[in-house]
């Protein structure tokens, strides 16, 4: 978990540190302070400790960056963004953890030396061993002085090999066939038959995705925008895994796809669906495919790995020089029609937009011009003969709300409290009342300079690289509280809905008539009628392309893209070129280049991260606990002979995921049992080195599919678009569901579904309360017990045995069989299935 923290610190805390104090706390150490190492955070300067550990409402730097110290604000050029003041706040919470600067390790580190394949070491136990994998974990075991646990038996060894590579539970019917099978090659046949399943590629799919950051929707924070075909990277990932797609060529299509021709063009949807920020694919690129935290170099050289500011710089310029594409699957024609269709439709719905806009700018100035007028029908006073009704009640709200952030209706309220004469109260209304025209005035002329800065086309250009000017705070919240269509909180702390004096579509439409009125409905007439005429878009690939022209970036010093520094030209990584003299890409944006190099069969990292990352899904750890991070502050590998002797043979055997998991499943460790060895628990508790199998609780995409299957509900064909999880009669596989990155289902991130804004490297697995409380009370689970009731057929104790065999996919023993009989004939044949469907033998996989 430390080791954790100390990743995060170095990918999203110091860059924060470095780009807004050190300029004046690090050896000029300004006020006493130095805040580049935890010591001297801890000690201070002239006002005292900076942080106290845990305690973010008293630790002095999270006042000072919150500005809510009464005499110091830093930094000196304004208050950072409420991003980052968070992330300072919640790395004081959690321990403000700091690593130790250490020198930059060279590329003798063990993750970047070349594979190297040495033979399986001998063993005492040489009957256990059935082969290289057997070696090299015995080998360990038996030098630490501890000894495998027993072979699992064969219901549990099948359900085991099911669920890891279908996700899906064997039937009572598989296990009693494989019981039976008493030739040498059961075993090899039943991970034959899984293998071929095209439940394979669902289950391995899904487990890619989480690296991939898979979402079907966009990064929005304040609507829905759902990609239309995203469903198609998908599918194609999970159809890579079921026709064993080379890795180096699965891997390459993800970057470079779309120029290596159409088959291979989906893959780039690997980019094309990310959270659409540019320094985020840099990280998912070398997290993903290479085990690195590159993006630990944005601001500074990597502290830990030797990665240069310069190398990030590289590979971000590549993807600087590539732009998101759609990919037509129609014929020229049809596209063009289309294309053709939906400009019509697009330029009545900016006639209509034009329209809303700019009626209701024109009756927000109506309105500010009667403020003081509202002011007073707020407190009963004047004359209301012609004002709104509808805007008196806004204006009634918000004069009363406890929460407004700036201070110029305080006078107005403080003569309402203490009773103030009519007249005075009408005098303050009047001087409010110029100060909103004002301020609505201003922020007009604000407008317009900002669209001079930025070219009139806000489009053409990066707002980070524009300075933009803007009103003082207070007026700034005024004006948003007063005239800002509602679209999320925005700053200001009051919120009616819309801006008090804000009515646009659906609420302005009685405030027109006339030739206004009848312009509104005769568009609103062409956009429907244009709107059906419109056919579904035709399908398409959302990928990369390369840009018009192509070129390297500068290193931006402290990640600040206003201080430029050297030029940093399109190549791979300096530790992982093997002391080779390194290409520069030139074609295009590099990234075919950059793919090569990534799967070369001499790159130290790729084969080895792939295989730990297969290892992981069928033990529970890697070899390497890090699954994303091979450098030094990831974990060392426990076994690196068995990593490199891995890495090696899945790079001869073709890159095949297939044959690596057929070579994992076929050994002896594998099959191991989960029960504890006694003596084993005082040397490796954790069970680090394999001597048992571990009992796993199944993730959230297996409980729902589990669920389905032993409710004779679940649908097995594959699925287009992405289906919404809580649609009742969405059937399909969980992996087929809507994932959104604005907000994650509830149920799978109560499973620890992981969030797909950012690349994840394995699964939490918790047990907490309110996962009981599901299986419980959850109306998802109420149906498939229902479903499942329903099912049953039979005598009372047909019911149950047939229970127990959808369930379990076994016979219950004779004091499951009569407890089960007692609880039916008290309770309902849906109630006993919901107890079953909670039970730990369905929830885990020993």
């Amino acid at each position: 978990a430390r080791a954790g923290r100390a990743e995060h610190f170095e990918m999203k805390v110091r860059p924060v540190l470095v780009k807004n104090c050190y300029g004046c706390h690090t050896q000029a150490a300004m006020g006493g302070l130095r805040v580049d190492s935890r010591g001297a955070l801890l000690k201070g300067g002239k006002s005292g400790a900076a942080i106290v550990e845990g305690k973010p409402n008293e630790s002095l730097l999270v006042k000072v960056v919150d500005h809510s110290h009464e005499r110091l604000k830093m930094p000196p050029s304004g208050k950072m963004s409420d991003t980052d003041v968070a992330l300072i706040r919640e790395w004081v919470k959690d321990g403000a953890v700091f690593p130790d600067r250490a020198p930059a390790v060279m590329p003798t580190f063990w993750s970047f030396q070349p594979v190297k394949k040495v033979a399986p070491p001998a063993v005492q136990n040489v009957k256990w061993a059935k082969g290289a994998i057997d070696r090299f974990v015995l080998a360990k075991l038996e030098a630490s002085g501890l000894t495998p646990s027993k072979a699992a038996d064969r219901r549990t060894l099948l359900r085991r090999v099911s669920m890891d590579l279908t996700g899906l539970p064997p039937t009572f019917e598989e296990v009693k066939a494989f019981e039976a099978d008493r030739s040498p090659n059961a075993w090899e046949k039943v991970v034959d038959r899984l293998l071929a399943s095209p439940q394979y590629g669902e289950r391995w799919g899904r487990y890619w995705l989480d690296v991939a950051r898979y979402a079907d929707d966009k990064l929005n924070s304040t609507q829905d925008e759902p990609y239309p075909n995203s469903f198609r990277y998908r599918n194609w990932v999970i159809d890579s895994f079921n026709r064993d797609l080379p890795y180096k060529d699965f891997a390459k299509a993800q970057i470079a796809g779309d120029l290596m021709g159409k088959e291979h063009a989906a893959g780039t949807g690997f980019f094309a669906l990310s959270p659409e920020m540019q320094d985020e694919r840099v990280d998912a690129l070398t997290r993903g495919f290479l085990g690195l935290t590159v993006a630990c170099a944005q601001c500074h050289d990597h502290k830990f790995d030797p990665i240069p500011t310069k190398d990030y710089y590289s590979l971000q310029g590549i993807f600087n020089s590539s732009q998101l594409h759609e990919l037509p699957l129609a014929e020229d024609a049809v596209v063009a029609s289309w294309k053709a269709q939906k400009k019509e439709v697009e330029i009545v719905e900016k006639r209509l937009k034009d329209f809303y806009d700019n009626q209701a700018r024109i009756l927000g100035e109506i309105l500010a011009s009667q403020t003081a007028k509202y002011l007073m029908a707020t407190q009963g006073l004047g004359d209301a003969a012609g004002l709104d009704e509808e805007t008196v009640k806004r204006w009634t709200k918000y004069v009363a709300s406890e929460r407004l952030y700036h201070p110029f209706l305080n006078s107005f309220r403080l003569l309402v409290k203490a009773k103030a004469a009519e007249a005075e109260l009408w005098r303050e209304a009047r001087k409010f009342e110029v100060l909103v025209l004002a301020v609505h005035e201003e922020k007009k002329l604000v407008d317009e300079k900002n669209r001079v800065l930025l070219g009139v086309d806000p489009s053409r250009n990066d707002l980070s690289q524009t300075q933009l000017v803007a009103m003082d705070r207070d007026k700034t919240v005024l004006w948003r509280d007063l005239f800002e269509r509602s679209i999320s909180d925005s700053g200001g702390a009051f919120k009616y809905g819309n801006g008090v004096m804000y009515y646009g579509k659906g609420a302005i439409e009685r405030f027109l008539n006339g030739p206004w009125s009848l312009y509104l409905k005769e568009q609103q007439a062409r956009e429907a009628s244009l709107q059906k005429a419109l056919p579904e878009q035709y399908p398409f690939l959302q990928t990369l392309k390369d840009k018009d022209k192509s070129a390297d970036m500068k290193v931006l010093i402290r990640g600040d893209r206003n201080q430029q520094g050297e030029l940093a030209p399109r190549r791979f990584l300096e530790a992982l070129s093997g002391g080779r003299e390194r290409a520069l890409f030139h074609k295009g944006s590099g990234r075919l280049e950059l793919a090569a190099a990534i799967a070369d069969d001499r790159n130290p990292l790729t084969a080895r991260v792939i295989v730990n990352r297969v290892w992981q899904q069928h033990f529970g750890r890697g070899i390497v606990a890090t699954p994303s991070n091979f450098g030094q502050l990831g974990e060392r590998p426990t076994h690196p002979e068995l990593l490199d002797y891995l890495a090696a043979e899945f790079v001869e055997q073709g890159w095949s995921l297939k044959k690596l998991h057929k070579q994992i499943l076929m050994s002896a460790t594998y099959g191991l049992s989960s029960e504890t060895v006694e003596a084993n628990l005082g040397k490796d508790a954790d069970n680090h080195l394999f001597w048992r199998a571990n009992r796993r609780r199944v993730d959230a995409e297996t409980l729902r599919d589990s669920l389905l299957a032993a409710s004779g509900e679940l649908d097995l064909t594959p699925a287009g678009k992405a289906l919404k999880l809580d649609d009742e009669k969405n059937t399909k596989r969980t992996v087929y569901g809507f994932i959104s990155r604005r907000k994650v289902d509830g149920t799978l991130a109560l499973f620890d579904f992981p969030n797909p804004q950012a690349t994840s490297e394995s699964r939490m697995s918790t047990l907490v309360p309110p996962q009981r409380l599901y299986l419980m009370n959850s109306p998802f689970v109420e149906q498939r017990a229902g479903a499942l009731a329903q099912k049953l057929t039979g005598t009372n104790e047909e019911k149950v045995r047939g229970a127990y065999r959808r369930l379990y996919a076994r016979e219950p023993d004779a004091v499951e069989l009569k407890l089960g009989l007692e609880f039916t004939g008290q309770g309902s044949w849906t109630q006993y299935a919901r107890v079953l469907l909670g039970s730990n033998e369905f929830l885990f996989v020993n």
